[in-house]
């Protein structure tokens, strides 16, 4: 009995072989598969196998100095069952430079890039508004418990004298609890009203420090800025420190043209050639 063979598993692709069998395949040109495909750069020349799909290296034959696949098998090294694939020794061509395989993957790069979608933004939920019956009523009050137990009295037939019909004795137990805690809550809300008015005392207090305390932050920025607003620039004359300007706050039409006029004028004079020649 001859004992059980072992399943062969898958190898460890090697770089460089020492066979010389060359496959009978028409050699394979680098430039039909696509640019991610396989990787030029020297010392790590690889490809994907058109046959298996998987990696394997480029190894040079010694007969003809050419390359050609690596023996490997069509499945990853260490996976039981595999088998040697068909594309094992077959010879490569390399018909492009490293410089045209790089160009290849940046137009590649470029065109993937457009083809990919943008993000999509969800739009955002406006918040719905809750019901009516969803609101939280306002908290009761003894008032208003009154005001409810009396509106049942007057249409309940049950409720006469000192009798109360079911729920004129629940809405009646809720007036008198209310009523019984009408003077904690009315405290409280005196108590709550002080240290609102005490608050807003020490916030009024404090307001003038706080613009002090600005003011006197950006006073040296403020007096910068105002001393070189007044210092004259070269060459040139401030308008408004200008004679002509008017001081009077409101000027009537006459007063305005006379003053537009007389600033032509100057102007003029000032500017003209005979002027320059004279002096």
């Amino acid at each position: 009995m001859t004992p059980p063979t072992a399943t062969p598993a898958a190898r460890q692709r090697k770089r460089r072989t020492r066979t010389t069998n060359v496959s009978c395949r028409p050699p394979l040109a680098v430039s039909t598969l696509l640019p991610n495909d396989y990787d030029l750069l020297p010392g790590v020349e690889h490809l994907r196998c058109p046959d298996c799909t998987t990696w394997c290296p480029l190894t040079t034959d010694k007969g003809s100095q050419g390359w050609k696949q690596a023996p490997h098998h069509t499945e990853r090294a260490g996976t039981p069952g595999a088998r040697r694939c068909s594309g094992s020794n077959r010879r490569v061509l390399l018909d492009l430079t490293i410089a045209q395989w790089q160009q290849q993957l940046a137009d590649a790069a470029k065109e993937t890039a457009s083809r990919r979608p943008t993000t999509v933004l969800k739009k955002v939920k406006a918040p719905v508004a809750p019901a009516i019956t969803q609101l939280d009523p306002a908290p009761a009050t003894a008032d208003s418990a009154r005001r409810t137990y009396e509106l049942h009295r007057s249409r309940c037939t049950a409720c006469t004298g000192r009798a109360h019909c079911q729920d004129g004795g629940r809405l009646a137990a809720a007036y008198l609890r209310l009523l019984q805690a009408e003077p904690q809550r009315r405290r409280n809300r005196a108590l709550y009203e002080e240290l609102h008015a005490a608050a807003e005392k020490v916030r009024a207090r404090e307001l003038p420090r706080q613009r002090h305390a600005q003011w006197a932050k950006v006073a040296p920025v403020v007096a910068a800025a105002d001393s070189a607003r007044i210092e004259p620039l070269a060459d040139a004359i401030a308008p408004i420190r200008g004679a002509e300007v008017p001081t009077v706050w409101r000027d009537s039409k006459e007063q305005a043209r006379a003053l537009a006029a007389n600033r032509t004028g100057a102007a003029t004079h000032k500017a003209s050639p005979l002027r320059a020649k004279t002096n």
